[in-house]
């Protein structure tokens, strides 16, 4: 932790990364109360602490590994976000894809779409998620680590 690069615009890093933050999709807890599912910014927030931790060196990110801190930050959230049930990691594991920054990378004969991910078909299809250079780059340095977690 604490890698700065001297020739990259972390503050522009941050600008777009809190937009793309901020246009996430995400599903509702009810159907008119307009309360949000935190499970992908509960994903988030587990990367951060898992790089703060040193448990990630790499741009690589294990489902196992990141489970064990998703579901303690989610249990940690849980009431502050309102939620009626702790949504399983698999849900925001495949489907924060879709919001352009976090990609997944695919075992060789393996699926790439699904209606119904869970741990089973994550385990078989996918090797690993990563996140876009530029963010994981903002996440190494403890400044912007900790101003994106913040907002």
């Amino acid at each position: 932790m604490g890698k700065v690069i001297r020739f990259f615009n972390y503050d522009a890093a941050l600008a777009y990364y809190e937009d793309k933050i901020d246009s996430m999709r995400q599903g509702s807890v009810g159907r008119h109360d307009g309360v949000r599912i935190i499970a992908k910014p509960v994903l988030i927030l587990s990367i951060v602490k898992g790089i703060h931790d040193g448990l990630f060196k790499r741009n690589r990110f294990d489902y196992e590994e990141v489970n064990s801190i998703y579901e303690t930050l989610f249990r940690k959230y849980f009431f502050q976000g309102r939620q009626s049930n702790l949504t399983p990691l698999c849900y925001p594991f495949y489907y924060l894809r879709t919001d352009g920054f976090w990609h997944l990378s695919w075992k060789e004969h393996g699926e790439s779409a699904t209606n119904a991910p869970s741990r089973a078909w994550i385990g078989r299809n996918v090797e690993y998620a990563y996140l876009d250079e530029e963010l994981w780059l903002l996440l190494n340095n403890d400044e912007y680590s900790n101003r994106l977690k913040d907002y």
